[in-house]
């Protein structure tokens, strides 16, 4: 039987792990967070996406690697059922930035869009598509407003 509100706060939950896997600088963390063949889209560009553990374990690597620390605060978590083992919904994002080179630090604002699977009695990331609506010294040529 699917018990409701037991499944949001378990999606809620997976995206509080998301964002302290990714502060953790935790790769693996990360990885463990979506279903084996999932697909993230983390910017407009051929690099900016990824399919599978294999991928997204790389594509997190590479980004995280251009930061000495990072702080995201998710909220809003907003879920739709589709039924007992899958749903969608989207997590509002405020995401703090220190940068190794020497730069301001960065800010942006966004908000995940997300496709989730149950597997094997738990929620995982089956599409993760991150939209930016804004940011503060984070010039990075593939982050622009939504």
């Amino acid at each position: 039987m699917h018990d409701e509100m037991r499944d949001r706060w378990e999606l809620h939950d997976l995206a509080l792990a998301y964002a302290e896997a990714i502060d953790a600088k935790d790769a693996d963390a990360v990885v463990r967070l979506f279903t084996d063949d999932a697909q993230f889209h983390a910017y407009d560009r051929a690099n900016g996406k990824a399919s599978g553990s294999d991928e997204i374990h790389t594509l997190v690597g590479t980004l995280l690697s251009a930061f000495s620390a990072t702080m995201h605060h998710v909220s809003g978590p907003r879920v739709e059922f589709l039924g007992p083992h899958n749903a969608r919904g989207t997590v509002s994002l405020t995401a703090w930035h220190e940068f190794i080179e020497e730069r301001p630090d960065g800010i942006l604002w966004g908000r995940y869009l997300d496709d989730y699977v149950r597997v094997d009695g738990r929620w995982r990331i089956a599409r993760r598509t991150l939209t930016v609506h804004g940011h503060q010294d984070f010039s990075f040529p593939w982050i622009a407003p939504a």
